[in-house]
């Protein structure tokens, strides 16, 4: 069993609450730049942070002889605030803040 004194149990804390300051930054997603170098913003409710993930276009032909892996695939950025799905044909740059 180990004990730990006042000041170690502080030093422990203090490195969980920036563990978690830097989790919460991690959760609210981060602003991007499309291709043309323009900020984005959402065309739903005009928000500035974003999610990115991407998605497969699939194609009939593809799907239908099981080659699904040789289809394209896009950036998608769902905004934090409403959930809108922007889609990218080309690469999206994140914004540093």
């Amino acid at each position: 069993m180990m004990y730990y004194n006042k000041e170690q149990l502080k030093k422990i804390r203090e490195k969980g609450e920036e563990q978690l300051k830097e989790l919460e930054k991690e959760n609210k997603g981060g602003r991007y730049k499309s291709a043309a170098d323009m900020e984005i913003v959402c065309q739903h409710c005009q928000h500035d942070h974003f999610e990115k993930g991407e998605a497969l276009l699939n194609t009939r032909g593809l799907t239908f002889l099981d080659l699904d892996w040789l289809n394209g695939s896009a950036i998608t950025l769902a905004c934090t605030r409403c959930g809108f799905i922007h889609w990218f044909a080309k690469e999206v740059q994140r914004v540093e803040e």
